[in-house]
């Protein structure tokens, strides 16, 4: 499939499927409206991925900066400004949803929950003191907020108990919650590509969290693409997404994207409490995309596509494509002839479709002749996962032996690549099958 065809798929499943519906959007608009009705507008700021115009669907969590006035290092507890907000909303917030809302006081922060007359959680609201403390690039202020501002809503409320237990004292740290959003607003009026690409990528990590821990934020997945985009404003979504998750082992090997308002921190310093399980995780399920992304030509539902799968390589030799930063954008179609060679009182013959053949066999692969420019062929061996020796290599011009002998039993196959200017642009696969019959 051609990728401007794979672009539009993906456009359409980020604008349909993964975006906040026009009711969310009101929601949002109205519960916003009715926090600033209470607390101020000019005292309100409204941070996260919604106004980044990167939220994904459903909506669960939004957050609010309660503006409390200039920084003084030498008093900034926001206790008694909270609890006369907090006091404020139970008074006077008219609730503009049909679900129950719910008013808390924490220590750093004030909550709203919005549940079903069930007791189900719909939406809450985290209500955080910010003090002015600066302007940033595009003269708007910079704050300093609370240490646990930055986590995220389930992390906070373990923070809280923590702090509440263990009696910790909250840490203070410079934030820049404006030019996260003007940034975005600036990337997004060049390249509308760029918030679809995000929530593609959000949309896959909200599926990974229902299949495992997932460690990875959303808001370091939004940054890496975010820099994509700053780099080249052109940039279509095929390659963004691509390229985020070929990318993705380096982005969390280390820390390496520092903060906007303190440069001495990083936004992806969680990583360094990551562990080898966890980072395996997360590369094993961006495997699953990535294979099921190469074969996207035969099942082209971007649905499918980012429903988290992990692939576990059976063998340090297993390799994909993109490994070699090689997109299949299949444009045209090449067949392999698979010839089974004369010996062992077998007359040579091509094999069919299911590949069917005993042991101490061997095969020569050629790919047919074809009528299109092709810069290179690459081969890859695969034997089952349950083989002895289960292999996967890819080589170039021909498979690593040539010809290839079979000796394992199982499922097996060879597959043939036509590669121009870096970009598969056919494959065709052969299957090999060991007969087990007498």
């Amino acid at each position: 499939m051609r990728k401007n065809e794979i672009s539009a798929l993906l456009r359409e499943h980020a604008r349909s499927k993964l975006s906040p519906t026009e009711n969310e959007r009101s929601t949002v608009s109205r519960i916003y409206a009715a926090i600033q009705a209470v607390l101020g507008a000019n005292n309100c700021l409204q941070i996260g991925s919604y106004p980044r115009f990167t939220a994904v669907s459903p909506l669960h969590d939004l957050d609010v900066l309660y503006i409390l006035g200039a920084w003084n290092p030498a008093s900034h507890s926001p206790a008694t400004a909270l609890q006369a907000a907090s006091n404020q909303l139970k008074a006077s917030f008219r609730n503009p949803t049909p679900w129950r809302v719910k008013v808390t006081p924490q220590t750093h922060s004030v909550s709203l929950t919005f549940s079903d007359e069930r007791g189900k959680e719909i939406l809450s609201v985290d209500i955080v003191p910010a003090f002015i403390s600066g302007v940033n690039e595009f003269r708007e202020h910079t704050y300093v907020v609370p240490e646990i501002a930055q986590r995220g809503h389930a992390a906070r409320a373990r923070q809280y108990q923590r702090i509440q237990e263990q009696h910790i004292e909250m840490k203070w740290i410079k934030s820049d919650p404006r030019g996260y959003i003007s940034v975005s607003h600036r990337v997004n009026n060049l390249n509308a590509d760029f918030r679809k690409s995000v929530k593609i990528a959000k949309g896959w990590h909200y599926s990974c969290k229902k299949l495992f821990d997932s460690k990875l934020k959303s808001f370091h997945i939004e940054q890496i693409i975010t820099s994509y985009f700053v780099e080249d404003g052109n940039s279509d979504i095929f390659d963004a997404v691509f390229r985020f998750f070929v990318e993705l082992p380096d982005w969390i090997r280390r820390p390496q994207i520092r903060d906007r308002a303190d440069e001495n921190r990083f936004i992806d310093q969680y990583l360094e409490d990551l562990g080898i399980p966890e980072r395996r995780a997360i590369i094993e399920a961006r495997d699953g995309f990535l294979i099921k992304l190469e074969n996207f030509e035969s099942n082209p539902d971007v649905g499918n596509l980012l429903k988290a799968e992990q692939r576990e390589r059976r063998s340090a030799s297993e390799q994909y494509l993109f490994d070699q930063n090689i997109p299949v954008l299949e444009e045209h179609a090449i067949s392999i002839e698979a010839l089974a060679l004369q010996g062992g009182g077998w007359r040579q013959s091509l094999l069919d479709k299911l590949g069917l053949i005993k042991r101490d066999r061997q095969i020569r692969f050629r790919v047919r002749p074809v009528t299109f420019q092709v810069d290179l062929f690459k081969w890859k061996v695969k034997n089952d996962d349950a083989s002895k020796q289960p292999r996967g290599e890819i080589t170039d011009n021909r498979t690593r032996s040539d010809p290839e002998h079979t000796v394992y039993d199982g499922n097996h196959y060879v597959e043939c690549y036509a590669i121009r200017k870096n970009i598969c642009i056919a494959k065709a696969r052969q299957l090999v099958t060991l007969d087990r019959s007498p």
